[in-house]
């Protein structure tokens, strides 16, 4: 399902509010004139809403924290239902995915080319859906995106990857944040603030913030190859943690665990660079990053991962 990370508020109570808003905004991007669409919206039937409606207006509940009728319980369950359209991972090295990333300026969804493809991604939203979705066009003939608005669509017949980790990326390269970060200033960010040390049982580091059910998921990757529902998952789960770090106002994150075998090195050294790549982009107070791993091969992997994107 497309918006699996709902599936846990299936069964909504008043206690998993603040939680549901906190995923709320991080998972949906929203035009900028979205509250005047939310105020049309609110009080129109969820039943009679299209998908990017619904999306605006559990983006505009959970900022106004206006809850009325029910109207959460039935977005949710609706948007459950939406199938994913989403691309399996691609197996693309680093330098190629950058070097296809650099591309799509001049690779752009225009309304000519509609005819000729199925599916849709967005690297502002991070939306992945069928092109017949796609209802507005720009002066320029680009097609807009039906969820955040925005000229950032990239069609399936270019044969750009349109995985999670590929559109999360090129986010990255192409915006700058509300920090007023760009790549080139990431990329310095990165070299002075991410730091990659083999673990020893006597450091003096404090405990691990996973959550049981999330290390639980590491374990699985350990043995069973990472798809397509894990990249954002995955990404999420990081992020979580830095989030807490972030919350307490410290200026250091550490993150530890331990790693068996040999299995999705490089997937999670990339996902774990991207997830401190935005972290450091969009926190205001957390500015240098610990990674502590046991294992020597994750170590030597997150390393390249780190010095490639310092140096696209």
């Amino acid at each position: 399902m497309k918006y699996w990370w709902l599936q846990k508020y299936k069964n909504l109570e008043m206690k998993m509010l603040p939680s549901l808003f906190l995923d709320v905004q991080y998972f949906i991007v929203v035009p900028k004139n979205y509250i005047k669409i939310y105020q049309k919206l609110k009080d129109i039937k969820v039943e009679l809403l299209t998908e990017s409606e619904m999306c605006i207006l559990l983006y505009g509940v959970s900022v106004t924290k206006t809850v009325k009728n029910n109207i959460l319980g039935k977005i949710i369950e609706r948007l459950l239902l939406v199938p994913d359209a989403s691309l399996p991972i691609s197996d693309y090295s680093l330098l190629e995915m950058i070097e296809e990333i650099r591309s799509l300026k001049t690779r752009r969804a225009t309304i000519d080319k509609i005819d000729s493809n199925n599916v849709a991604a967005c690297d502002s939203c991070l939306n992945v859906f069928y092109v017949d979705q796609i209802q507005s066009v720009n002066q320029k003939g680009q097609c807009l995106c039906p969820f955040c608005f925005k000229n950032r669509l990239y069609f399936d017949n270019e044969c750009i990857p349109m995985n999670y980790s590929f559109l999360f990326h090129s986010r990255l390269f192409f915006s700058t944040s509300n920090l007023g970060c760009n790549y080139q200033k990431l990329q310095k960010l990165l070299k002075k603030s991410v730091k990659i040390l083999e673990y020893y049982p006597t450091m003096d580091l404090k405990e691990p913030l996973f959550s049981v059910d999330f290390t639980k998921h590491l374990e699985r990757l350990q043995t069973e190859k990472i798809i397509s529902l894990d990249e954002p998952r995955l990404i999420k789960g990081f992020y979580d943690y830095f989030l807490e770090i972030e919350e307490q106002g410290s200026y250091e994150g550490v993150l530890t665990f331990s790693w068996k075998g040999n299995q999705n090195l490089f997937q999670i050294s990339y996902l774990l660079i991207l997830t401190c790549a935005f972290v450091l982009e969009n926190f205001f107070y957390l500015k240098k990053i610990y990674l502590i791993i046991d294992n020597k091969q994750l170590r030597i992997q997150l390393k390249k991962v780190l010095q490639c994107f310092i140096e696209a």
